[in-house]
């Protein structure tokens, strides 16, 4: 394998244990992305690695694609770019906002808004991360009626704007490519 093909399977075989991460155990994957130093990030990564709850058990994971929760995350997904609000959710499912914002927190396990606000700054961060959209366009991809409020909403999330986190993490994202060559 050459080293450039070495590189590119190396950076999907990073891309997948991601994802899965973020799938499996988002407050770890939030974590790792907010790491701010190397020390910072090795130190979560050796956190992740050493505890037993990183991955949930078989019976936290919807088997049946069609349960309320697995709806409820497909149908945020593939709309979080249009602003997804709990009206558009109830509609969807059917059912009055009071009684949708009942269900939502006891089928999710936290409120509406802030499991939206999660979902949101998880996709704000891998793509800052991992992609050269630009900061108008990942605004956009979230459902934010501007760069504006999407710089607001992602600096009160953590602490810096969008554009210092993407530079800050791409130095860290190139330096840990680098390391693993």
């Amino acid at each position: 394998m050459t080293r450039s093909a070495h590189s590119i399977h190396q950076q999907n075989w990073l891309h997948d244990i991601a994802s899965e991460l973020r799938r499996r155990a988002p407050q770890w994957a939030m974590r790792l992305s907010q790491a701010e130093t190397q020390q910072e990030f090795l130190q979560t990564i050796c956190e992740l690695f050493t505890l037993t709850n990183a991955v949930p058990a078989e019976r936290d994971i919807p088997v049946d694609p069609k349960s309320l929760q697995a709806k409820i995350d497909l149908f945020i997904n593939d709309n979080i770019h249009r602003g997804v609000t709990l009206k558009v959710l109830s509609q969807f499912l059917g059912y009055s906002e009071k009684y949708c914002s009942d269900l939502f927190h006891s089928t999710m396990g936290e409120s509406f808004t802030e499991y939206l606000r999660q979902r949101r700054l998880e996709k704000a961060t891998f793509l800052l991360s991992m992609s050269d959209k630009s900061v108008v366009d990942i605004s956009q991809a979230l459902g934010f009626s501007d760069q504006s409020a999407f710089s607001h909403f992602f600096k009160r999330a953590t602490g810096q704007s969008p554009v210092r986190f993407r530079s800050r993490r791409g130095r860290h994202h190139r330096d840990a490519l680098e390391r693993h060559r």
